[in-house]
Formats: structure tokens, sequence, C-alpha cells
């Protein structure tokens, strides 16, 4: 079972951040760079499907500066078998379809998988697209939000995070997921000094993005503003009533006020 883990190296969401450090290699200091927390569940996901198949191999990717390698010798640590670096200092390709296509690419360089997984989103821009790009690029099945994995011979079961409760499907290999934060693989592992301070120690291998055969990408992408939402206006309805079907009533009452369409509800 060969299982390709992507990780991002994001900021450090206690750090200070201006307008014009969007992205880690801005940082003048590495303490402030970290491993996009939500990708640490896709390793531990990984790790245990190795572990329990008996075989197998974990290969983790970044795409980032050589700030980024500290994330890399970080999945190191925690026990993928090899990692490498994508080559992107200055920010130079941040567009997200160009990012995929350079996932994408990196994917069929690296030749041999059976199953590709992302965390579920990230830290910064949290869009959660990357897994569904990636693996339309790669014309693989996808599942999101994943919670639970089973293998089934050249197939996996999975349990994935809809909205209200959780959906089984079945999936052919290969396959990308991206990885839930709850579930099996809610509590990403700790990893011993000892470990840690061997992968301080290992050389990261850099891919150069132009070698990767990952055709046309678009770098004419310009962050020029970080701003904070709007604040939403809540308005919060208190109904005192003990009666449970006068409260039912008014609850209804005070929905369709609202504009809501509650069918037969009149």
């Amino acid at each position: 079972m060969n299982i390709i883990v992507f990780i991002k190296a994001t900021i450090d969401r206690n750090a200070p951040l201006g307008p014009d450090e969007t992205f880690p290699g801005d940082r003048d200091d590495k303490a402030d760079v970290m491993t996009n927390n939500y990708d640490k569940h896709a390793i531990e996901a990984a790790l245990q499907i190795v572990e329990k198949k008996g075989d197998g191999k974990v290969t983790a990717v970044c795409l980032g500066s050589d700030m980024a390698d500290k994330v890399v010798k970080e999945a190191i640590a925690m026990g993928c078998h090899e990692a490498f670096r994508i080559e992107n200092s200055e920010a130079r390709v941040i567009n997200f379809f160009s990012v995929a296509k350079i996932l994408a690419a990196a994917i069929k360089k690296i030749g041999t998988y059976d199953l590709i997984l992302f965390g579920m989103q990230s830290y910064d821009y949290g869009t959660a697209t990357m897994a569904p790009m990636v693996s339309e690029f790669l014309d693989l099945p996808t599942a999101s939000w994943v919670e639970r994995i089973s293998l089934n011979g050249d197939k996996i079961n999975v349990e994935k995070v809809i909205e209200g409760g959780t959906r089984t499907i079945e999936l052919q290999l290969p396959a990308v997921l991206s990885i839930a934060s709850s579930g099996d693989f809610e509590e990403p592992r700790y990893t011993s000094v000892r470990r840690i301070m061997k992968a301080s120690r290992t050389k990261v291998p850099v891919w150069e993005i132009d070698k990767l055969e990952a055709g046309a990408l678009d770098t004419n992408v310009e962050f020029t503003k970080i701003e904070q939402p709007p604040a939403r206006m809540e308005e919060c309805v208190v109904f005192k009533d003990d009666d449970v079907p006068v409260l039912i009533d008014n609850l209804l009452s005070a929905l369709k006020d609202k504009g809501l369409n509650l069918g037969a509800y009149k």
C-alpha cells in the first residue's frame, strides 16, 4: 500500500500577520511557520493504514519555499518513510488551480500509489478544494471529509462527514481522499525527541516546478488586501411558553415571518 500525503506550510495563527505576509516564505522567522494542522490527520490516516496492512510506504509532499523544510521534516519525524518539497520560493505559484496541476504532476512523477490523502482544508485560505481538483486532473474517484477507512481488496469503504451525519461509500483504488479532523484519525500521533532530532538532520530533497511537466501555469495572481469579513447581525428570539405545541407553533410562525418555505404549514 503506497500512500502519498500532501502537507502544507502555513503561518502560525498566533503570529502577527500583515497584508504582505500571506505566504510562509514572506516570514523572517521560521518559528512563525507551522504544518497545517489538518494535514497531520491525513498523515495519521496514512500511517494507520500502512501499519494495519503490514507493508507499504507513506510519502509526504509539500509545495513551498525553504521555510517549509521544517514541515517536511516534521512529517518524517511522525513516521513518513520519505518526503520532499516542491520549490515555490517567493510565492511563484499561489493560484489554487495551478497548485492542483503541480500536485497532480508530482503524483505522476512518483508513479506508484494506491491512495492520495489531503487534510480536509488549510488554515490559511480554507477552500477545501485541493483534493477534488487533483482528483479531477488525475481522473480518480474522490471523497471528502473522511472519518474512517477500511480496505476491501482493490477497493476501500470510507465513512465521510455530511451535513447532519455521515455516509459510507465504496471507492475503487487508486483514490483521492481528504481526511476529517474527527473519527479514527482525530488524534495525530506524537513523536519522540529521538525521531525529531533524527529528522532535523535529514536533507530535504527538492523538486523544481519546471521539471514536473505540469503544463501552463497561471502565475498572474496577486493578493492586494486581507480584511475581516463583516460582522453577522443575528437576532435571537426566546420563546418562554411551557406548552410544547404552543412553542412549536410560535417557532414555525416566526420562521414563516422570515420568509422560509415551510411546506404544508399554514
